[in-house]
């Protein structure tokens, strides 16, 4: 059993480097290939791998994921995008899990406690694809922090959401104004946790000059920071985002040598490479092609309906803060609907139901499906959707951003 593990993270290793260099020479996002050598190869796989369970996914895959994209976002830029960022990963969230749930229930027929499930895994959104084709053609920094920054913290807040749905699933007593309170008390409490954390280890790096032990508190806040949640009864993913971002802003430029500061950017960057490796390979073997094949015109219906939710929740809830002086064009607002892809959380989340789960399965192909068309559809056009809506933008710039529009230009009245 050993040895057929180690043998399936080796042709893992090598898939994913195959898969990075034809998706540089293709121009193609490394996570749409991902998705389509998962796809091609699962049911090759299937029976043929370890089980992935839900320890593994939420104490491994996702909390160095996060990590690593909380790492990255500058305070500098996020810091004008706080309200919608805010608004969009928590009344988004609920939004488009409420708009899913309705719809799933009343014209795809599933029950409402499973449509819910279905709304609330496939509500986060995924930044990786549209992150790295947004910085490839050179969109303006402040959309590219919108969306990265939103997709961040909506896979909090959605998971905190999916916990609660799957709960309230075992426990139908469970009633709405205490799943309010849960998700208030989960989400503020991680992210106060994980402020608090990343703090102290931002203290702790400025008084340490050594890059090894610099780069294992990097670890400590990643994967304790998980933990620490779990302990205090808060988000623990939360308190892993809220940890990652402090120290990147804080303890990474005031506390690491510019060569610490390098080899943590390498670690984590490969750190997440390998992790989205597994989530998206592994995802083939356990998805229930059967179950998919089956039910073809409902997976379908679900994907109208999970990028019907995703347009209610961002053209409905930026008209609400128009009126407040923070208006985003609506050529931005297209592109946040056309790149909402769901991702590895919604498949992390997903690998987490148990399989034997009763009346879950077609969760499980529903999400699946959902996840597969995003990132293959979605994620292979929405650089020439990007082209047509922002005509200003140059393919091949080599920027990790172009420059912000003037004020009231892209980002002002559409």
């Amino acid at each position: 059993m050993i040895q057929a593990g180690v043998a399936l993270f080796v042709a893992l290793l090598v898939a994913a480097a195959v898969v990075a260099v034809a998706a540089r020479r293709l121009a193609v996002p490394y996570v749409t290939l991902l998705a389509a050598l998962g796809a091609a190869v699962g049911p090759l796989l299937a029976g043929h791998t370890p089980h992935v369970g839900h320890t593994l996914i939420l104490f491994v895959l996702l909390p160095g994921l996060l990590f690593e994209a909380a790492l990255g976002l500058e305070w500098r830029h996020l810091a004008g995008h706080l309200v919608e960022v805010a608004v969009l990963a928590t009344l988004g969230i609920l939004l488009t899990t409420a708009v899913i749930a309705a719809l799933g229930h009343a014209a795809l027929g599933l029950p409402l406690a499973v449509a819910v499930l279905f709304g609330a895994a496939v509500a986060p959104t995924d930044p990786v694809a549209v992150v790295a084709t947004f910085r490839r053609i050179g969109v303006p920094v402040r959309l590219l922090t919108l969306v990265e920054a939103e997709s961040l913290a909506n896979d909090g807040t959605g998971i905190v959401v999916f916990g609660i749905a799957l709960a309230a699933i075992a426990s139908p007593a469970v009633g709405l104004g205490t799943a309010v309170l849960d998700f208030v008390r989960l989400t503020a409490g991680g992210i106060a946790v994980g402020a608090a954390l990343g703090a102290a280890l931002s203290l702790l790096t400025q008084r340490i000059d050594d890059a090894e032990v610099e780069m294992t508190l990097t670890a400590i806040a990643a994967y304790g920071g998980y933990l620490l949640g779990e302990e205090l009864h808060v988000s623990g993913i939360l308190c892993v985002v809220a940890a990652g971002v402090v120290v990147g802003n804080v303890g990474r430029p005031r506390g690491m040598s510019a060569a610490t500061q390098a080899a943590v950017t390498t670690l984590w960057g490969y750190v997440a490479f390998l992790l989205n490796a597994v989530v998206f390979v592994l995802i083939g073997a356990t998805v229930p092609w059967m179950v998919l094949g089956h039910n073809l015109g409902l997976v379908l219906a679900g994907v109208a309906v999970a990028l019907l939710a995703r347009a209610a929740a961002v053209y409905g809830l930026f008209a609400l803060l128009r009126p407040l002086g923070r208006p985003i064009s609506l050529a931005w607002q297209h592109l946040l609907v056309w790149g909402g892809l769901r991702g590895a959380v919604a498949l992390a989340l997903l690998l987490s139901i148990a399989p034997d789960a009763r009346g879950l399965s077609t969760v499980r192909a529903l999400v699946y499906g959902v996840v597969l068309t995003s990132i293959l559809v979605q994620g292979s056009t929405v650089a020439w959707v990007a082209r047509r809506l922002l005509p200003e933008l140059t393919l091949g710039s080599g920027r990790p951003g172009g420059p912000d529009p003037a004020p009231g230009a892209a980002a002002g009245p559409g």
